[in-house]
């Protein structure tokens, strides 16, 4: 993994529905053309918990924040939100990819965190 890694997502060419790449049709009206859109901007928290037993992976903290984030141009993305105190919903955030964990095999993991601006 790299710092190029980026958030994306497909937008239908069809409908403009925004959903994850992972789906090979469109959500909402079942078209399969789409167009590959790349998260921008800054993000804004829409909801967020703080995890207090956390995963084996996490074993190093005794709880961290997890929230759902959607940057300016509709993306959506999941994340860490560090740090964990005074986080409110529609707070400003930005996206940093890091390292995240150490798997249970003890390779590093990396992906988006989300702190604030």
């Amino acid at each position: 993994m790299n710092n190029e890694e980026k958030i994306e997502w497909k937008k239908c060419n069809n409908c403009g529905f925004l959903q994850h790449p992972s789906h090979l049709r469109c959500l909402k009206c079942k078209h399969d053309k789409f167009e590959k859109i790349i998260a921008s901007g800054n993000a804004k928290l829409l909801t967020f918990t703080i995890l207090k037993a956390p995963p084996a992976e996490f074993r190093n903290k005794p709880s961290y924040a997890l929230g759902v984030v959607e940057f300016d141009n509709g993306i959506k993305a999941l994340g860490q939100i560090t740090p964990q105190d005074r986080l409110k919903v529609g707070m400003k955030l930005k996206p940093i990819y890091r390292k995240i964990c150490d798997n249970l095999d003890g390779k590093e993991v990396y992906d988006y965190a989300f702190e604030p601006i």
